[in-house]
């Protein structure tokens, strides 16, 4: 049976959806095309038609995630314009924190996103992937930020501060205020 293009687009999102919903809770390891299919309403072999694999099914997931988190940094910077640098850059940085910590999105960056990229073709991570530094190097161009060390050294800073959302629990209920601090102390240091 073929599906009108309409339906092609419904099922689609209803996979993407379907499949960010199990990246969110189990990861991608734990998902099969089976259970996603069942989830949608089509067969397995209907998956195929959507997507090559998986992999890709969860790395467009991760682009999503990646596309978000970066918007979620671009609106705090915008909306905290009047202030200085270093306090626009604290609130972006506390903005994409609070997104990861809500959504639950580092667990699956953290346990499936090496292997998605391992797994998915050159051509695709070439044409489509963005990782953590452009992003966050893009934000520093379009901020007009000029940190005091250089990009190299913002990025390993922004990327340990982020890695702080997967121990939470281990901080414990005061992790809002270290993070701030943290965040804070590290922001006014690059970029004084």
């Amino acid at each position: 049976m073929a599906f009108s293009e309409e339906e092609n687009t419904k099922i689609r999102r209803s996979l993407l959806a379907e499949a960010r919903s199990r990246a969110l809770t189990v990861g991608m390891r734990k998902t099969s095309v089976e259970e996603l299919t069942a989830a949608v309403g089509i067969s397995k072999g209907s998956f195929y038609k959507y997507f090559d694999s998986k992999e890709l099914l969860f790395f467009a997931v991760l682009e999503e995630l990646h596309s978000e988190l970066y918007a979620v940094a671009k609106d705090a910077l915008m909306a905290n314009s009047s202030l200085a640098a270093s306090e626009r850059a604290t609130e972006a940085l506390l903005a994409v924190c609070r997104r990861l910590s809500q959504t639950g999105a580092m667990r699956f960056i953290e346990s499936d996103a090496e292997l998605i990229l391992r797994r998915i073709p050159e051509a695709v991570k070439a044409g489509h992937y963005h990782d953590d530094e452009a992003h966050v190097c893009g934000l520093l161009r379009e901020g007009g930020f000029a940190p005091k060390g250089g990009a190299e050294l913002a990025v390993a800073t922004v990327r340990g501060l982020i890695l702080t959302v997967s121990h939470r629990d281990e901080i414990g209920e005061k992790y809002p205020e270290v993070l701030r601090i943290l965040i804070r102390g590290a922001m006014n240091e690059l970029f004084p």
